[in-house]
């Protein structure tokens, strides 16, 4: 069930929001970052609440931490898009925090019930963002190409301390450096969307693995969709 509303809901988006290698396609990806922050949110919200009347767990530290470094990573993302000209439209703003307040409110309940229902709700979200933004890239790469970096994308890649962007990339190499140090240098808005096509799915990866193991850094080598969904979706 779960799965079938996330799909339509992204459908929805879609229909409204065609990908057309124009000025719009920034309105869509506006719309998108403002909803994709809200999962975020809810669980610390839940996270918090339970700490105030004492339910702790040894690894909630760690895992709020990286909650708030995955809203922050999305924050800048929305920016980037607002920096783009996203949210010129009263419209555009109003549906994408329309469907904002009330998913957030979805979400808390969802997680409150069931984290790994949450958990894999926010997957299959992030891995549509994925999609959606590597067809974006592999659609339009010479016109992307010839566009400027915005200034906050470049404050964000590359002038900030990237404490926070290592936070939320959980899945490490064995033996690499970190992320922050892997990233496409920017050149061209190009680049941009290739970083954040990136974050999109180190945001994956974190998700597969707390629906699958409860544990952000999962185990063995490879990170896979959850298939088949957690028991816990399928009484949602």
């Amino acid at each position: 069930i779960l799965r079938r509303r996330t799909r339509f809901r992204y459908d929805v988006i879609c229909l409204l929001y065609p990908v057309t290698g124009g000025p719009r396609d920034f309105a869509r990806f506006y719309v998108l970052e403002t909803v994709a922050r809200v999962p975020y949110f809810a669980y610390l919200s839940v996270m918090h609440l339970r700490e105030t009347f004492g339910e702790r767990e040894p690894s909630d530290s760690e895992r709020m931490r990286t909650h708030y470094a995955e809203a922050d990573n999305e924050l800048h993302h929305l920016l980037i898009m607002e920096s783009l000209g996203g949210n010129s439209s009263a419209i555009d703003r109003g549906l994408a925090q329309t469907m904002a307040f009330f998913y957030y409110w979805y979400v808390t309940v969802v997680y409150a019930v069931s984290e790994p229902a949450a958990y894999h709700l926010s997957e299959l979200i992030e891995d549509h963002a994925f999609n959606t933004y590597n067809g974006f890239l592999n659609d339009y790469e010479e016109k992307l190409k010839g566009m400027p970096v915005p200034d906050i994308a470049r404050k964000y890649y590359e002038r900030d301390d990237p404490f926070m962007f290592d936070q939320f990339c959980t899945v490490k190499e064995p033996g690499g450096e970190p992320f922050s140090r892997q990233r496409p240098k920017l050149e061209s808005l190009y680049d941009v969307f290739v970083n954040v096509r990136n974050d999109e799915k180190e945001h994956w990866k974190t998700l597969c693995n707390l629906v699958q193991f409860d544990d952000m850094q999962g185990f063995g080598t490879g990170v896979q969709s959850t298939e088949p969904a957690p028991p816990e979706l399928a009484e949602a």
